[in-house]
């Protein structure tokens, strides 16, 4: 028994062996399997970094030489020569981004003006575009229907800067970015030649300081040497200059090759600040010719001096009166031929307490002989109720009152006063000219935009927003009316709100032109002979009746003539803007007379006096208007509602004294393939 338990003890030792064994086999399979495939995935990761690392680092630039012409008019030419070598990848070309302003506080403090002469590659001209951004210009060289040729290619650009030397007691100083700080590849060598532009060296005793920096935008590195050779100050790096590593220097030069003219001066800062040179200059040139075309077109010829005139006139009513001296308010013209109808005795006043505060209006049944009207009483006397309240028919009266001012401003335009309006063209041309240039002052380049692209955007949001405003102008001049000063008012605030898009200076100088033109409108235009005639005439009514005194008053010969009279002219003294003292007047007339108190009564009641005495009428009229004009409106406002419904619908700038770095100054940028 113990020797088959030790026997089935055995065999079973055996089997167990047999299986680790076996499981150690498969173990070692699996485990071998595991680890090639974990070398396999580390080979590919190795070769795939290797190959990236070396696509990163092949493109680079080779040689880079600057040289910079400091002329004599103030400005840079600079010429870049740049071999930029190509990894094996299919490249367009490469882009060269240049800042040319610098902002603190959201508020430009340097800005320069680049105009590009040419740009070449491998000694040939190249075909490029330019693209704005917020600091500069990009210039993207090359066809993106083909691709430029691996290995070395030479980059040549030549441009001039205005506004990148500045002046300061006697010293000029050029604070150049020449390296710019924002290349994507290593620059292997670099070198930058300064001389001026006349031909003369330059010499150490013009030299006044000279520091150069080197490294990334900010630092002050050193990696350099410095030479002044032959008239010509050149600096040379001595190591590589890493990706986003430049080259910048100050040079403080006093000398006699640097002496910008007048012209000069002016030409840096049209072109630097082209709104800052040609605004005044617009402002400038509208004041002439305002002067000018008002002289010859605006200015009243023939006129001759006011006298007294204390007849009626025959020909002009008093509602034409009041249009004449400026009166363009509905109301107030309505009102003036409600005075006019009671003074012919078409409409008569009841006031039965005769304290003018319950007088009862009503049209006149009387048959007895009328003064003739004229058209523009007749359409207020037609919109007149004949039913006790004569102002029941409110439409009536609102709408008598816009065809009144129409029936006015053409017998206006045609007869009595000729406005010249085109010549506010003028105005408005001046107006666009200096939005144009706010926006070509954004791009500091030669054109508004290189990219027909751009320049279509430009144009289409442009039209896109002309005719949203439009839509607006229409919907506002449909509820308020054309001439309505809200919507003047609405007008001139949104060419505000435009020009202030484009900066304060923009602002002030519509602003200036806008008051201009306000002024401007007033005086260009001239009366006709016939208007200076009328004109007159009205001025010495008003003169007769602010001014007569006592020998020099009408004098009639009875009560009834004076009656009459006055009743005739206060209509005109309303519309004149003399009211109290036609009333003043006629108590002196009466004075003169002596009259007891019962003729004083009689007087005022043939002359309503108590309506003239008190601003009922006008309240009601004015209430009349307001009613109809607030029922008008809400029905276009309905309309439109139910309308809208239905339908489907980089660096710094300026002159430097403090601590200089790599990427101060002007220029600098840099670059890539593409």
């Amino acid at each position: 028994m113990l020797w088959k338990r030790r026997k089935k003890f055995q065999k079973l030792n055996f089997n167990l062996f047999k299986w680790i064994f076996r499981r150690g086999i498969v173990m070692k399979s699996f485990n071998k399997q595991k680890l090639n495939n974990i070398f396999s995935i580390i080979f590919v990761f190795f070769t795939l970094f290797f190959l990236n690392t070396k696509s990163l680092i092949a493109e680079k630039i080779t040689n880079y030489d600057v040289t910079v012409q400091i002329n004599k008019n103030g400005t840079l030419t600079v010429n870049e020569v740049i071999d930029y070598e190509f990894d094996g990848a299919a490249k367009h070309g490469i882009y060269r981004d240049i800042p040319l302003r610098s902002k603190k506080n959201g508020v430009d403090i340097y800005k320069s003006y680049i105009k590009m002469n040419s740009i070449k590659r491998n000694g040939l001209s190249e075909e490029y575009s330019t693209k704005n951004f917020n600091e500069g210009v990009r210039y993207r060289i090359g066809s993106a229907d083909r691709f430029v040729e691996n290995g070395v290619n030479r980059y040549e650009f030549n441009y001039v800067i205005y506004n990148a030397v500045f002046e300061k007691d006697g010293i000029y100083q050029v604070y150049f970015n020449a390296i710019g700080q924002f290349w994507k590849v290593p620059i292997e060598k670099a070198a930058v030649n300064i001389k001026f532009g006349n031909g003369k060296p330059v010499t150490e005793n013009e030299i006044s300081k000279l520091d150069i920096f080197t490294g990334e935008y900010g630092q002050s590195g050193k990696d350099y040497i410095e030479n002044l050779n032959n008239g010509t100050i050149e600096i040379k790096t001595n190591k590589v200059l890493q990706s986003y590593n430049g080259l910048s220097f100050r040079l403080n030069l006093k000398t006699d090759n640097i002496s910008p003219t007048f012209l000069d001066k002016l030409q840096t800062l049209y072109y630097a600040h082209p709104l800052l040179a040609a605004g005044p200059a617009i402002i400038i040139f509208l004041v002439i010719y305002g002067f000018v075309t008002w002289y010859i077109f605006g200015r009243d010829v023939g006129k001759k001096a006011i006298v007294p005139e204390f007849n009626i006139p025959k020909d002009i009513s008093a509602m034409y009166a009041a249009y004449i001296k400026g009166v363009r308010e509905p109301k107030e013209i309505l009102t003036i031929g409600v005075l006019s109808l009671l003074s012919k005795g078409y409409v008569e006043a009841d006031d039965k307490k005769g304290d003018g505060k319950n007088v009862k209006y009503t049209l006149s049944d009387s048959k007895r002989s009328k003064p003739e009207l004229a058209e523009e009483e007749k359409i207020v006397f037609n919109a007149l109720s004949d039913t006790e309240n004569i102002f029941k028919n409110e439409k009536s009266l609102y709408k008598a009152s816009n065809k009144i001012l129409k029936l006015f401003e053409n017998e206006y335009k045609r007869k009595v006063y000729r406005d010249n309006s085109i010549f506010n063209v003028a105005f408005i041309i001046g107006i666009v000219i200096v939005f144009i240039i706010s926006t070509n002052a954004n791009s500091g380049t030669e054109g508004l935009a290189d990219n027909n692209f751009e320049v279509a955007y430009l144009v289409m949001i442009g039209c896109v927003f002309g005719i949203i405003l439009n839509r607006v102008f229409l919907v506002l001049k449909n509820i308020y009316g054309n001439k309505s000063t809200f919507l003047k008012i609405v007008k001139w605030l949104v060419v505000l709100f435009m020009s202030a898009i484009y900066g304060v200076l923009n602002f002030i100088i519509i602003g200036i032109i806008m008051a201009m033109y306000t002024v401007y409108s007033k005086v260009i235009g001239r009366y006709t002979a016939d208007g200076m005639r009328k004109k007159e005439c009205l001025d010495g009514m008003k003169m007769y009746i602010k001014t007569a005194e006592a020998n020099q008053i009408m004098k009639f010969n009875d009560v009834d003539e004076l009656i009459a009279y006055f009743k005739g002219i206060l209509p005109y003294a309303v519309a004149l803007g003399v009211k109290n003292e036609a009333i003043k007047l006629m108590k002196n007339t009466i004075k003169l007379y002596n009259f007891d108190e019962s003729t004083y009564s009689y007087i005022n009641r043939g002359v309503h006096f108590n309506t003239y005495d008190s601003f009922i009428l006008a309240n009601t009229v004015s209430r009349v208007y307001n009613n109809a004009y607030n029922k008008i409106r809400e029905e276009r406002f309905s309309t439109l509602r139910n309308d809208s419904g239905s339908s489907s619908g980089f660096g710094g700038g300026g002159f430097s004294s403090g601590g200089g770095f790599s990427g101060g100054g002007s220029g600098g940028g840099g670059g890539g393939s593409w």
